[in-house]
């Protein structure tokens, strides 16, 4: 642990905040943030560096609890990934936590997608449209505890949702029209819940493809 910690004092210099706090690297240094990755887990250093600006998910299924529904994206186009920056960074040696975090311009998700609607004692029902929309800023943080042992694998991230998305629905039947809601007035609660499943896989393929691969 002591090694752990050595390294990451060392090259704080400038970059030190409060006593308890410590930011190694500059946001826009990889290189930086790739050895304290390394020097604190077992992950690859060989990445590749980079992330397309569009790439598919064959299927992605997510639920959202509070309007008791599970949806199913296929063929989910996930584009301007490659446009998210490193936002914080930083280690708590009181708490022995790293803070992790990235923003995301202009994310944009397009799929075919399914709605099951859940009931009491009732049938499931399903619905079908295409979907396509754009988020302004997306902001994810990850929390790792006891960061001379990093395991991104299990750690939770947390997505900010930060303004509304726009978007475009293409209903697949007549039922599928009747039944989507043109109210948006619950459409914030419908995002968090719906980027609690997203948030996880997204931050995992920045970490894995430009910082350091932990093979999740």
């Amino acid at each position: 642990m002591m090694k752990a910690l050595f390294f990451l004092a060392v090259i704080a210099g400038c970059y030190a905040g409060p006593s308890n706090i410590v930011r190694p690297c500059q946001f826009s240094h990889t290189h930086c943030l790739r050895q304290n990755f390394q020097s604190n887990s077992r992950c690859n250093p060989n990445v590749r560096g980079s992330i397309p600006f569009e790439y598919t998910i064959p299927v992605f299924p997510f639920h959202t609890p509070y309007f008791n529904a599970t949806y199913i994206d296929r063929n989910l186009k996930i584009r301007n990934q490659n446009r998210c920056s490193v936002s914080e960074f930083f280690y708590n040696v009181q708490s022995d936590v790293l803070v992790f975090a990235i923003d995301c311009p202009m994310l944009e998700f397009e799929s075919t997608r399914t709605l099951i609607q859940h009931f009491s004692l009732r049938e499931d029902t399903y619905f079908d449209y295409k979907y396509q929309g754009t988020y302004p800023l997306i902001r994810l943080t990850m929390n790792l505890p006891h960061a001379n042992a990093m395991d991104v694998c299990s750690a939770y991230t947390f997505a900010d949702v930060t303004a509304l998305p726009i978007f475009k629905i293409n209903p697949n039947d007549v039922k599928t029209a009747n039944f989507l809601s043109r109210d948006l007035t619950l459409l914030n609660i419908y995002e968090r819940e719906t980027f609690h499943y997203r948030a996880k896989r997204l931050m995992l393929n920045y970490i894995n493809s430009y910082i350091c691969d932990f093979g999740c």
